[in-house]
């Protein structure tokens, strides 16, 4: 039973759960181990698995109710018949020796009596209470760990245990599958994506979709350096391989490996720099090839990919958006964490037509998709602050997708969230819940964020920044209006604040509202995208309070331009659009 351990209170003959969140991660790699089982047999993992074998393990609690009827449906007892090692006990004559079965006893303070079926004196917890015998007419291997036993507690965190039962399947090559509580044909059916040695010389890449882990943070401003790992499908040891690096479909690196790669072993393959000039996602080939100096004879397995984020390392304005003119800027870098749905333009937004939006409803649980913004200089702030129109509804209150803003100063090696909401936090629709795709249809959904940097960033001459959102198949997020407002000056405290330029887009006409806290000279700059500066206006000593300044933009072509309120303590700068 997924994402819960089960206790039974054995007095009202109920059960009850825990609720957990981690499991078992597909892909990973299984750790070797050996124990010995109940019968006195030493058993080692990877015996089985040299010797080409699929390995399943029933991972179960003596008290555990759900367990217990697993353990009786007979699934693993019919898989050890038919396909577990030939002349092992209750084993079929015609079984096809591919497979091999073991039931681990995960509750590190059972006793044996309890596997056997006596109860302890109590009978009402962990350490007293048993389902029954476990070990009546079950012909595969039994280990009994204990908080006694070395390597129990290693086991059962390698295989991230949070629940009873757990099944995992382990391939030849190490990789590890959680299979649920399945029948003996699913189990069976399930070996098929294991990977067999078929010819002398075999060399893999191990599939990206089960190792996605080895490259999940491959992002720079300059090159990046991947992961793979390569495995040895053959039957004689690999010593050499040929291992060809393409990005978007172009080869940059080739590497001729040499080591030690006995059949079904693996080992990590880096250290080769790859990139791009191009900002943006981009796509990691790597192809394996020539293993001993002979042809593959198993191309299928020879490919892997990977996905790196390549961010601008020339240093952009100051971002103002507000998605009308264009809606996403083009500069702007969004990654796909694998659903088809992704950052993309909305034809509705806050008080007006064009918004981001992030659609949870059409993707998966646990996407992750981003979109960031060019670096940005803060050198010289005394002040940053992000501003932000934010609409969200919950598909139900268990229901919680998540939105956060996460910033970097190293290009994107690290990031550290200054803003994070998930679920009812994050709604702008209180309880009310949408299990139809969501859209907002007045001003009264929407909530603006307003996010503060601290003083770490001031003076950062580069610095990314970017929105993540994490899917839990609920439903839509909106963003509008996403503005910074970088003040800079040699004094701490600016002497103006709350810039707003408005209309915006504007056509003919735009205002600049500003509020001063005290008497002070002003000057109010209109530049281009290039830089170039269109207009300067001198406004000489303005009193404290609201301000007011319209600028003629009539003669101005359709495009982006800034507008730049200056004090003798500072500099803010806003985004305008011109639309006619």
């Amino acid at each position: 039973m997924k994402k819960l351990l089960q206790i039974i209170a054995v007095v009202s003959l109920m059960l009850y759960a825990i609720e957990s969140n981690a499991q078992v991660t597909n892909g990973t790699l299984s750790a070797d181990w050996t124990f010995t089982d109940i019968a006195g047999t030493s058993q080692n993992l990877y015996t089985y698995l040299n010797a080409g074998k699929t390995v399943v393990i029933d991972i179960s609690a003596a008290w555990c109710g759900p367990c217990w009827s697993y353990h009786n449906s007979g699934a693993l007892d019919a898989l050890w018949a038919a396909h577990g090692p030939l002349g092992g006990n209750g084993v079929s004559s015609s079984s096809t020796d591919d497979m091999m079965v073991f039931f681990i006893e995960g509750e590190l303070t059972n006793t044996s009596n309890q596997l056997h079926g006596i109860q302890g004196s109590t009978g009402n917890s962990y350490a007293d209470y048993t389902q029954g015998d476990w070990t009546l007419n079950t012909n595969y291997p039994i280990i009994d760990l204990s908080n006694a036993t070395p390597g129990a507690s290693a086991l059962l965190t390698g295989y991230h245990l949070t629940y009873f039962p757990t099944c995992v399947m382990i391939c030849p090559d190490r990789t590890v599958t959680e299979v649920d509580q399945y029948t003996a044909a699913q189990l069976y059916t399930s070996k098929g994506t294991c990977s067999i040695a078929v010819g002398a010389n075999d060399a893999q890449l191990m599939a990206p979709s089960t190792l996605s882990f080895l490259n999940s943070n491959l992002q720079s401003c300059d090159s990046v350096i991947p992961t793979f790992r390569l495995g040895n499908l053959g039957t004689t040891t690999l010593t050499s391989a040929t291992i060809t690096y393409d990005v978007d479909g172009v080869t940059q690196k080739v590497k001729n490996w040499t080591g030690t790669l006995v059949p079904y072993s693996n080992a990590t393959v880096t250290g080769i720099k790859l990139g791009s000039p191009v900002a943006g996602s981009h796509i990691i080939t790597a192809t394996v090839s020539n293993p001993n100096g002979s042809t593959d004879p198993t191309s299928v397995n020879n490919v892997s990919t990977a996905g790196f984020i390549k961010y601008s390392n020339t240093v952009g304005q100051i971002v103002s958006e507000n998605f009308e003119t264009s809606g996403i800027p083009s500069n702007w870098v969004i990654s796909n964490g694998g659903d088809p749905a992704t950052w993309s333009n909305a034809s509705v937004g806050f008080n007006s037509a064009h918004s981001a939006k992030l659609s949870f409803y059409n993707s998966t649980s646990g996407d992750v998709d981003y979109f960031s913004f060019e670096p940005m200089s803060f050198s010289g702030a005394t002040a940053v602050q992000l501003t932000f129109d934010v609409s969200y509804a919950q598909y139900s209150s268990t229901v919680n997708d998540k939105l956060q803003v996460d910033v970097s100063t190293n290009c994107g090696v690290s990031w550290t969230p200054r803003y994070v909401k998930a679920g009812s936090s994050l709604s702008t629709n209180g309880t009310t819940y949408f299990t139809s795709e969501y859209a907002p249809t007045s001003a009264a959904q929407w909530r603006h964020e307003t996010v503060n940097f601290p003083s770490s960033y001031l003076g950062q001459p580069s610095v990314l920044v970017r929105f993540k959102g994490t899917s839990a198949q609920g439903n839509d997020v909106y963003v509008d209006n996403v503005n910074f407002s970088v003040t800079t000056g040699i004094d701490e405290a600016s002497n103006f604040s709350e810039v707003n330029v408005y209309p915006n887009p504007a056509s003919d006409i735009v205002n600049v509202e500003f509020n001063l806290s005290e008497v002070t000279g002003v000057s109010i700059e209109l530049t281009d995208e290039l830089g170039q500066q269109l207009v300067k206006s001198e406004q000489g000593n303005l009193s404290t309070g609201m301000q007011k300044y319209s600028l003629n933009t009539d003669r101005l072509s359709n495009g982006l331009y800034f507008v730049s309120v200056k004090t003798n303590k500072g500099v803010i700068t806003k985004k305008l659009s011109v639309n006619k």
